[in-house]
């Protein structure tokens, strides 16, 4: 339940401006009167905190479960305590993490945002503390594989609705609750629309890929075209760039391991230049940023200091995130509590400018344990675990150029969630098959038995 509610959380918030619209108050979670830039942004602020809240209503009741099935039974605990700790692994180190933000935050002093939300950014170190414990502990708990797989459709098609709409607004007529900057959909930045995107279209991509008949293939393939249109009309580089890395890398994975899938991954790719050649007709491709891009680096490269508009400004940006990490290496220096300049626009850099470079290192290690452990078992592993590793690696590569913020960073814990689930499964239930595992001359349908 705690992640459908989050992969629905963009139509919720969708909803709700209906609601607003429609009344002029008394929105499903807000007091809000007025449908325009600020309040929307606040909006779904509280918007997401409720949903929060929820979800961690529900880990939490999980968690009493588990405590109460282990307590009834000690003598099997005792017996496979090793399995269960392994298994454990990367919460372990998030509850460091967590533990290290709190104990950095009150070493340094609160900042005006580490207590209360930015007005913009809208998360405090609470939220960055309790999503690994909320929406990750909620996805690693999706255990049956045939649930996997409906909330991975669910996301889809989800993520369609939300698509056809934006390229609405943006090509015919425009939607009065999509009230953040243009091509951004519900969202209020293009850049976080890509964010969300750069899952969207690598779930849809890989559905077609391992998806074997033909109605279903060719809806994924629809599906997968649309996100990457938005993606094109939106202009986002960084969640571009992490798709085409992620297929890319998926095709090199399929070389060595699914030759039979090789040429699916080629036709998606394949798809996606065709996507592009007719888009670009109607806005700038985002291959000639590409271009753009490789001679910022040269730039770069050759005068340093004299390249600050390099990569739409995230050169400067960059730079001085790493001037200030210098200055406070252990303690950082808050959320939004930097003296010059803003936020990274890198996620690592901006976990490290936050909170320090201890805290930003336990982070990454929390998820390289999921991200590695997955990585090491893929031969034998479902389809579906395939799918939200990659998934997840594009956010992975997306958040290299982008910011961590309230409502895009939970998708990334989520899907590192389900990444885990049958990864975590496996230490405590060898006896058992993983679900739907398949070697790789095994032909499937993605949809069976869903």
């Amino acid at each position: 339940m705690g992640v459908l509610l989050l992969i629905l959380s963009p139509l919720i918030q969708w909803g709700e401006r209906i609601y607003l619209l429609k009344t002029g108050q008394g929105v499903l979670f807000t007091e809000y009167v007025y449908n325009e830039m600020g309040d929307s942004i606040e909006v779904y602020q509280e918007m997401m905190r409720t949903l929060q809240s929820v979800v961690s209503l529900l880990a939490k009741i999980i968690a009493g479960a588990a405590l109460i099935y282990g307590l009834l039974s000690l003598p099997k605990l005792r017996e496979e305590w090793k399995n269960y700790l392994k298994a454990a692994a990367p919460l372990i180190v998030f509850a460091a993490y967590a533990a290290g933000i709190y104990l950095v935050t009150n070493i340094r002093g609160f900042t005006e945002f580490d207590a209360m939300p930015n007005y913009y950014m809208g998360d405090t170190i609470y939220e960055f503390m309790r999503h690994p414990f909320t929406y990750f502990f909620c996805g690693m708990l999706v255990l049956k594989g045939k649930w996997r797989k409906v909330l991975i459709i669910i996301f889809e098609l989800s993520a369609m609705i939300m698509n056809v709409a934006s390229m609405i607004d943006k090509w015919v007529v425009s939607n009065s609750c999509f009230t953040g900057l243009k091509d951004s959909a519900i969202f209020n930045n293009p850049n976080h629309y890509g964010y969300y995107l750069a899952i969207v279209v690598v779930c849809a991509a890989l559905l077609f890929i391992y998806e074997d008949r033909a109605v279903f293939k060719t809806f994924h393939a629809a599906n997968m075209a649309l996100g990457m249109a938005a993606m094109i009309s939106n202009g986002s580089l960084g969640p571009y760039v992490a798709v085409i890395f992620t297929l890319i890398s998926f095709a090199v994975y399929c070389f060595k391991c699914e030759r039979k899938r090789l040429k699916w991954v080629i036709i998606a790719l394949g798809i996606i230049i065709a996507i592009n050649l007719m888009m670009s007709m109607l806005v700038e491709s985002l291959v000639s940023s590409m271009i753009r891009t490789v001679f910022d680096l040269g730039n770069i490269i050759s005068d340093p200091s004299g390249s600050d508009d390099a990569g739409s400004g995230r050169w400067e940006l960059w730079k001085q995130a790493v001037s200030d990490i210098s200055r406070k290496p252990l303690l950082g220096w808050g959320i939004e509590g930097y003296e010059v300049g803003g936020t990274a626009h890198c996620e690592p850099l901006q976990y490290a400018v936050n909170f320090g470079i201890p805290v930003t290192v336990l982070h990454a290690a929390a998820i390289a344990v999921v991200m590695v452990e997955t990585f090491i078992k893929k031969k034998k592993l479902s389809k579906m675990t395939l799918l939200c590793f990659c998934c997840t690696f594009s956010y992975i590569i997306s958040a290299m150029f982008g910011v961590a913020i309230f409502y895009t960073t939970p998708f990334f814990y989520i899907f590192l969630g389900l990444t885990y689930a049958e990864v975590g499964k496996s230490f405590f239930l060898k006896e058992e098959k993983s679900d739907n595992s398949t070697p790789s001359e095994e032909s499937g349908t993605i949809l069976k038995k869903v």
